[in-house]
This record gives structure tokens, C-alpha cells and sequence, in this order.
């Protein structure tokens, strides 16, 4: 463990020495080829302490391992360059900001044919011990015992290790950060591949329970937000520097992630999927070669009866023990489902965001299955004061519906903040675009979309939708304003009609509601003859209820399904939002 030359910082008053951990994680942080320290995470950490007065003793351990280690017994004082996860929060003590959003990705040698998690079993990877991506809950490691893949794991001190045995051909693959591993391919013979696990925030960590832990806490998250709100801080800045992008870097790496989870639940998906059907066929072709033995042998001797009975009742035991099998199997896969649905309400826009641009408002979302194809999507333009609210209704339900749902918010996210189109009819337009190159004109998945830009200022309203409506409530009426015909995506057919989205102004007054809805809601079967709650009796819904508070509209329009879908089963995702003026 190497410690290198304080750095003092100069502040309002004497403060104290704090002992910070790193290792060589480049570009979040890393030593220079003079001995520097360098990284987003030192820029970060020595513009706070400027701030707050804090001199900072910086200890350089290339191990990974041996880091924790220290912070764990107290020769550090804090770590960077950490994720966090339930199990190490246990250990120790964490920011509540955090600085990026990282995910492990497994590399591999230019030459290979790896492409997905299937085909690392009975081949070498690469690790580094101590690694959330290998050791977590959700990492390589437990997923290969989940799954039953024959993998040997090298496990080495650090990232660079791990490149150097795919180098070498000592290991077949090799799994890192995908920062660490997009800065570093070009200087090894080594290539990215579709195998992605557990994305992450990378926070700052403390050894646990110490008393100065809550002040220094407390100062890295106010300062982390103060310059997360601003695009010109250090923060965006270093980023800048460091990853080689300008400060939309975090915007782009937020669709890169989106993506990446979204890849992540295909392959997970499938892999589940793989496994379910083997494991099937296997005991299927056992059973039926039984059962021949079984009709063979009543065929023979009478005396034999006896014997073949308790074989009967040995294979009956036997599958009862292989239904155990897929039955714990299937629990899995809904483990894995549960998570993905984590993630994707992680993605979701904040409820206390929303509520700060747009105070009355609510939004009733209900599921069908664990995850989600319905979503919504906020966003405010700094620049013009506008709001943007957006409701969207994916193809299918499920994970396949999910997959698409973070696919849309993902592309949302980049044509906004990237190439700061703001009018709904260009954004439609644009998502057009994205799911075209996304998926090819041969895939028939798509969404159903409806945008509204919201100008309070000017008391204006801006809308377009694909395939969506909106609904104004003014004077105790309901007026439906129609969306294009075209959906987002779709069949083959929908890609060879020249799209042109509409985009109505609208005038607002002071009280007027405006929704917008999947077609869950007005789709569900129910009531005495089990027949559609159809629009007409949603706009019916919504002109009674539209001069009560927002919460108690929700809690009427969640009342209403459910009184109207009995025992019947839900069959769609349902998605309603509100916002009065």
C-alpha cells in the first residue's frame, strides 16, 4: 500500500487530515504516468474539500480488494469509486448521491466469437476479486450457480489483470466496468460483447460508524447535487475531460444504460427460458422412456407385478422431485423479474420532480404482470421553462413490453437532452427514427405515444400523439383531441406510409384538466356482461370526476376498474395521468 505526499487544501479554517482510498479504475480514478492522482472522482473530491476546508491524505492500493480491507478496519477514512449494494451497506457507511451509474460488461479477445452468457460455460473468466460485477447478489457469480454454467473463474487484483490474461489467451473472456473497459480496449487486443451485469451507482464509502462519517456525508451529497443541477460545474466538466464527451455525457450514458438493461433482461429472458425448456425436454424424453419400460413389463410375468409396482412408485417420487425442480426454477425467474421490475421503476422520473413542475397532477399505473409496457416520461427544459409529460403504451405485456418501455425512455432521454428537440411532433418524429434503426422495419413491436409540452408561462399547451389522444376537461366537459394514426414502430406495413405527426396548440385556462391513457383502462373486460368499460364511459368517468383533487381522481379511476373488472382478470397494463392547470 503506497502513501502518497498529503495534499493540503487551503480553506476557511484549519480542517481536518481525512485518509481516502483508490485504486486504479481510470477515468474514475487512476495515477498518471508522473505518479498524479487523477479521475472524475479526485475532481470531484478535491472541489468539495476546497470548499469545506478538508485536507486530504490520498492512500494509493492497486488491489481492490486490499481497499475494502482497509476501510473496513480504519487505515482509510472514505473509498471512491465504489457500488453500492444492500450487502456492503452493512459494512459500511454510504453517500446518498451518487456520482455515475456504472454495469459490468464481459470482454473478450478480438479473435473470439463469444456473444452471449450461454457460451461461457467451460471457458476461463477473468475477475476481480472483491468485484460487485463478480461477487454481488446479481453478478457473474451467482448467476453462473443459478444457471448452472461450468465457468473457471482467474480471479486477479485488479481490472488491468483481467486484460492481461485475455491478452495473453490465459483466460477466454474477462469481465469489467464498462467505463474502465471503453477507456482501456484500444491498448489491448480485446472487444466488448452483449454479456452486461448488474448496473450500479457508484457512490463514496466510509468505514462504518465513525463519528465524523454524518458531516462528511452530509457535505458530498449537498455539493454532488448543487453541481448535478449544474451543467457548467465541475462535475459535468470533469466528465467532459475524462470520458472525451461534452457535458451531455450524462444523458448519453443514461441511454447507454438503458439499453444495456434492457439487453441485460433479453438476455436474462432467454437464458431462463433456455434452461426451462432443456430442463423440460429432458425429463419429458425420461418419462416417456418410462413409461415404455413401464407398458413392456406389464407385459410380462405375472409374478413381476410386485417388483414393477415399487418401481412405479419410485419414478412417481422421482417426479415429484423433478416438479420441485421446475418449480424452483420457475421461482427464480420470477426473482429475475422482480428485479428487472426495480430497475425499470429506477428509471422511471422521480414522483417529487414531477410534483415540483407540475403540482396537481396524479398517475395511475397498474401492471398486469411484475413489469411494465406502459410508461411515463417527465422532463423539464431548462432553457424555456417548458414541461414535457409524455404517456406510452408499448406492444406486448411482460418483460417483452418492459424491454420496449425502457427502450422508448431511453430514446426520449437522448432526443431531448442530446439533440434538444423539444416540440412533441419533432420528439414523435425522432422516436420514429430511433426505434426504425433500433429494431429494423421487419419487427413488429412499437408504442402507442401521447406528448404534451406544457408553456405555464404562456398558458399554452403543445401536443402530439401516435396512435394516442388527449382529453381536455373545461366547463364540466370532456373534448377529445386526436392523435395521428401512425404508431410508433409497428408492422412492416406502418413503416412503408410516409409519417407526418400532428401537433396541435391548445389555449389553456386557468382549471382545466388534461389527460392522457393507455388503452388498458377503457379495454378491461368486466361488469354484468363481461363486455369493454370502452372510452366513451372513461370520458363519462372523467367529466364527473374532474373538479375533485388529483389524489381522489386516482383513488375513483382505481376504484372504478376494479369494481368493473370483478373476477375478471386484467387484461392489460393500465397507465391514466392527470395534470390541472
Amino acid at each position: 500500500m503506497a502513501y502518497l505526499d498529503e495534499l493540503f487544501l487551503p480553506g476557511p479554517s484549519p480542517g481536518k487530515i481525512y485518509r481516502v482510498g483508490l485504486f486504479e479504475d481510470k477515468p474514475l480514478c487512476f495515477r498518471d504516468a508522473d505518479g498524479g492522482l487523477k479521475g472524475i472522482y479526485i475532481d470531484i473530491l478535491e472541489h468539495v474539500a476546497l470548499k469545506q476546508g478538508w485536507k486530504l491524505n490520498y492512500v494509493y492500493e492497486p488491489s481492490f480488494q486490499k481497499n475494502l480491507q482497509n476501510l473496513e478496519e480504519g487505515k482509510i477514512d472514505m473509498m471512491v469509486s465504489i457500488g453500492f449494494s444492500e450487502e456492503r451497506a452493512k459494512r459500511f457507511d454510504f453517500t446518498k448521491e451518487n456520482v455515475m451509474t456504472n454495469w459490468g460488461e464481459v470482454f473478450v479477445h478480438k479473435d473470439s466469437t463469444l456473444r452471449s452468457i450461454i457460451n461461457l460455460s467451460g471457458k476461463r473468466v477473468a475477475v476481480m476479486k472483491g468485484n460487485i460485477y463478480y461477487e454481488g447478489s446479481h453478478g457473474l457469480k451467482n448467476t453462473a450457480d443459478q444457471f448452472n454454467l461450468d465457468i473457471k473463474f482467474i480471479e486477479v487484483a485488479s481490472y488491468e489483470e483481467v486484460l492481461l490474461k485475455i491478452d495473453r489467451y490465459e483466460a477466454d473472456a474477462g469481465l469489467v466496468s464498462v467505463l474502465y473497459g471503453d477507456m482501456h480496449k484500444a491498448e489491448h487486443q480485446i472487444q466488448g460483447t452483449p454479456v452486461v451485469f448488474h448496473p450500479i451507482e457508484l457512490r463514496f464509502a466510509f468505514t462504518k460508524g465513525k463519528p465524523h462519517n454524518a458531516q462528511l456525508i452530509k457535505a458530498l451529497d449537498e455539493e454532488l447535487a448543487r453541481m448535478i443541477e449544474d451543467e457548467e460545474s465541475v462535475y459535468y466538466q470533469s466528465q467532459a475531460r475524462w470520458l472525451n464527451r461534452t457535458t451531455g455525457t450524462v444523458h448519453y450514458y443514461r441511454l447507454l444504460l438503458g439499453l444495456a438493461v434492457a439487453g441485460l433482461l433479453a438476455a436474462l429472458f432467454f437464458v431462463i427460458s433456455f434452461i426451462l425448456q432443456a430442463q423440460v425436454k429432458k425429463r419429458t424424453i425420461e418419462l416417456v422412456e418410462k413409461n415404455q419400460e413401464i407398458e413392456a413389463l406389464n407385459a410380462g410375468l405375472e409374478l413381476k407385478v410386485a417388483e414393477r409396482t415399487l418401481e412405479v412408485l419410485q419414478q412417481k417420487d422421482e417426479i415429484e422431485y423433478q416438479k420441485l425442480e421446475l418449480e424452483i426454477i420457475n421461482k427464480q425467474m420470477r426473482d429475475s423479474i422482480t428485479y428487472a421490475r426495480n430497475i425499470q421503476e429506477a428509471i422511471l422520473p422521480e414522483r417529487s420532480r414531477i410534483c415540483h413542475y407540475l403540482p396537481e397532477h396524479f398517475v395511475f399505473s397498474q401492471p398486469r404482470d411484475i413489469v411494465s409496457g406502459d410508461f411515463h416520461w417527465f422532463a423539464y427544459d431548462e432553457h424555456t421553462g417548458h414541461s414535457l409529460l409524455a404517456v406510452a403504451d408499448c406492444t406486448g405485456h411482460g418483460v417483452p413490453g418492459a424491454f420496449m418501455s425502457m427502450l422508448g425512455k431511453s430514446s426520449l432521454d437522448y432526443i431531448m437532452y442530446e439533440k434538444h428537440l423539444t416540440e412533441p411532433a419533432q420528439i414523435l418524429q425522432a422516436l420514429q427514427g430511433d426505434i426504425y434503426r433500433a429494431l429494423g422495419t421487419n419487427a413488429k413491436d412499437g408504442m402507442d405515444i401521447a406528448i404534451c409540452r406544457f408553456d405555464f408561462e404562456a398558458k399554452k399547451l403543445l401536443f402530439a400523439g401516435a396512435q394516442s389522444d388527449l382529453f381536455l376537461w373545461r366547463g364540466g366537459k370532456i373534448t377529445t383531441i386526436k392523435g395521428s394514426k401512425f404508431p410508433i414502430g409497428g408492422s412492416i406495413k406502418h413503416y412503408k406510409i410516409e409519417r407526418e405527426y400532428q401537433q396541435h396548440s391548445i389555449a389553456l385556462r386557468e382549471g382545466d384538466v388534461v389527460f392522457m391513457s393507455s388503452d388498458g383502462f377503457p379495454d378491461q373486460f368486466g361488469g354484468p356482461d363481461n363486455r369493454k368499460f370502452t372510452s366513451r364511459k372513461m370520458r363519462e368517468l372523467l367529466e364527473e370526476i374532474s373538479l375533485l383533487p388529483m389524489d381522489a381522481q386516482k383513488d375513483i379511476l382505481r376504484k372504478a376498474h376494479l369494481d368493473w373488472r370483478g373476477t375478471t382478470r386484467q387484461i392489460d397494463d393500465i397507465l391514466v395521468v392527470g395534470v390541472k392547470v
